[in-house]
């Protein structure tokens, strides 16, 4: 005769134990606040995506409607499908030409695409609350000098070391070299991810002067060269060749020496 499971208990809403093993669910979400949490982490996409849309629709031409109510497109007004695409390819061009628009884009995009990795990091490693399983909120993303910086909210029952414990995990998602997490001191609810991806102290990055001169070679292949009548950093001088010294005299092994006692090898064994 087949033995009867043991029924499970209950334990709290949204957790079961059957036996010795305890299975926690996360409660069911409402969707309005789902819709929102998603458009919350995609509003840096949305806003690209509407502005694109609006300029499109702006540059095209006016439409009316007709005798029938259909929308027809009213004569020399706006710009056909095909003047259009080749205006938002030059600006694409243009904008990825400059060198300062494309830093500041790329930057931009970058600090988007960080805030995203490392939400994804924290529901991976399963920094989220015990009971409704709910992830930390990635609030703010910016670009800095050697990286990006990450603000994140944590929810109750999620602690500051939870997210400091994943901090190669960070790293690695993030495609960068190192992960700092820093706690706000006035609220510990909050923590500042810390992406570092280049050392702005790297000599690669600051060209001094004086690793030119400290080397030696001041036409060092790879700094600036800024030798002429008009620049600001003087040329060194060259020091005065020095004559050159007698070399001292060397004793005799095996000649004579001065006082008629022959020179060899016990005498300086």
């Amino acid at each position: 005769m087949a033995r009867n499971a043991a029924p499970a208990r209950t334990f709290g809403a949204g957790k079961s134990r059957v036996d010795s093993f305890e299975i926690i669910s996360a409660p069911p979400a409402n969707p309005a606040v789902r819709v929102a949490a998603l458009l919350l982490r995609l509003r840096a996409e949305l806003f690209v995506l509407v502005v694109g849309v609006w300029v499109w629709v702006a540059l095209g031409p006016d439409y009316v409607r007709d005798e029938a109510g259909r929308f027809v497109a009213v004569h020399d007004t706006g710009f056909d499908t095909t003047t259009r695409v080749a205006l938002f390819v030059a600006v694409a061009l243009v904008l990825a030409g400059l060198p300062w628009t494309r830093r500041f884009l790329f930057h931009r995009a970058q600090a988007v695409l960080t805030r995203h990795r490392v939400r994804q990091v924290l529901v991976e490693c399963r920094v989220l609350n015990s009971r409704s399983r709910a992830c930390p909120l990635t609030v703010w993303a910016r670009p800095t000098r050697v990286g990006e910086v990450v603000w994140v909210v944590l929810r109750a029952g999620i602690a500051p070391h939870a997210v400091a414990d994943q901090a190669e995990e960070l790293a690695s998602a993030c495609f960068a070299r190192e992960a700092r997490v820093v706690v706000w001191p006035r609220f510990t609810n909050v923590v500042r991810v810390e992406i570092i991806r280049r050392d702005p102290l790297a000599p690669n990055l600051i060209r001094s002067d004086l690793f030119r001169y400290a080397s030696g070679d001041i036409h060092d292949p790879g700094w600036p060269t800024n030798d002429g009548p008009d620049s600001p950093v003087p040329t060194p001088r060259r020091e005065a060749s020095r004559a050159a010294l007698p070399g001292a005299p060397q004793p005799a092994f095996d000649g004579p020496s001065d006082g008629g006692r022959g020179g060899d090898w016990s005498d300086y064994v």
